[in-house]
């Protein structure tokens, strides 16, 4: 196993570059409009997450750093890459606030994993496979890179380990086999899946994964994205709240876990910021 380098000049470097787009945004805002101001306030937003990439620690260091049994977060790496586009973005945000797992996060596959980090983080390591020649990775999830002839027997290992797994669904043959091995390794009761959030992609997900589930999922789109299931892998589904923590105390407690989350990080959440 590896773990890409950290470079913090870098990392400080996009942040005065943030700081100073969130200034301009604000000047712009007072002297103009703030519906202009809105365009170097997002470029701030941008340079900020880059920024934090260079700064994060890997999966390796937090395991090492944290003995709790890990969180372990599995999702496609092809629709990882897409959601990085701008146009894959912007679709996100136009969706029905009905396809958000909670108020406070918009259905982006990037911004998802990123929050979803500040409700399990304070369970176990939050973790998850890096993808093989990325030179940065995603932020959310704790990165573990191992080469690509060991990958399962690496998911096997955590399947066995872990405290809670997240299956963000997708459509590729990795997800395919991680989602037949849980369905044999796996007690149902601590897995979450997310499932896609466009029908498309949900009737798309549903043709393989009816096959290899013992229960089937719904044909139409479901009443909500997340996804429980009892002992027997009969699903049931979540309502989303008013941050993470609301939507996901349901299956945390199913699994004897209990997550404080204080005011100041539900004002912070509802606004779009993260503790």
């Amino acid at each position: 196993m590896s773990e890409l380098p950290r470079d913090m000049s870098k990392a400080r470097m996009f942040k005065i570059a943030g700081w100073i787009a969130i200034i301009i945004a604000f000047a712009v805002s007072l002297s103009l409009t703030p519906l202009v101001g809105a365009i170097p306030l997002f470029i701030g937003y941008l340079l900020f997450r880059e920024g934090k990439k260079y700064s994060v620690k890997g999966g390796e260091t937090v395991m090492k750093a944290d003995n709790r049994p890990p969180v372990v977060y599995l999702r496609s790496f092809n629709d990882e890459t897409e959601d990085r586009s701008l146009p894959k973005y912007f679709k996100s945000g136009s969706l029905s606030n009905d396809r958000d797992l909670a108020r406070s996060v918009p259905p982006s596959g990037l911004r998802e994993q990123d929050a979803l980090g500040f409700v399990f983080r304070k369970v176990g390591p939050y973790i998850a496979l890096g993808k093989p020649g990325e030179k940065l990775p995603e932020l959310g999830s704790s990165k573990i890179y191992v080469p690509n002839e060991s990958w399962q027997a690496e998911i096997r290992k955590y399947f066995g380990s872990s405290r809670l797994i997240i299956f963000r669904a997708g459509k590729t043959e990795g997800l395919k086999w991680e989602l037949e091995q849980m369905v044999h390794m796996v007690n149902p009761r601590k897995v979450v899946m997310i499932v896609p959030a466009t029908d498309e992609d949900y009737a798309g997900f549903i043709q393989w994964a009816n096959m290899i589930l013992p229960a089937r999922l719904p044909l139409d789109y479901p009443a909500s994205r997340i996804i429980v299931f009892d002992e027997k892998w009969k699903p049931s589904y979540l309502k989303p709240g008013l941050t993470l923590t609301d939507s996901f105390s349901p299956f945390l407690r199913q699994n004897g876990i209990s997550v404080k989350e204080t005011f100041w990080e539900k004002v912070l959440e509802h606004n779009g910021i993260r503790w």
